[in-house]
């Protein structure tokens, strides 16, 4: 049953905040992350596909000694396809596919 929600999953879009400016060779610690500045800190931007990925970003930030300002879930791409849910029936069972 688990194995049949994973693959309705789609990735999520994640911007996540670091205070400064991240040289070349930190931002190279990151390669699913586009990396951009704004003000006096570094926006990493990218899509990951779970939350055991997220996780993975941030153990890095920490294991770097950045200092982490902010995490987002960014809005979903206009072309990403909406996950489907069962119709659950009144008694609260979900009809059989």
């Amino acid at each position: 049953m688990l194995a049949a929600m994973d693959d309705n999953r789609t990735a999520t879009q994640y911007e996540i905040h670091v205070r400064g400016l991240l040289s070349d060779r930190l931002v190279s610690a990151f390669p699913e992350m586009h990396a951009r500045i704004r003000d006096h800190e570094t926006v990493l931007t990218g899509e990951l596909p779970d939350q055991s990925a997220l996780h993975g970003v941030l153990g890095r930030i920490e294991t770097l000694g950045l200092d982490l300002l902010e995490v987002r879930r960014a809005r979903p791409r206009s072309d990403a396809q909406p996950r489907a849910w069962p119709k659950s029936k009144a008694d609260g069972t979900a009809d059989a596919e």
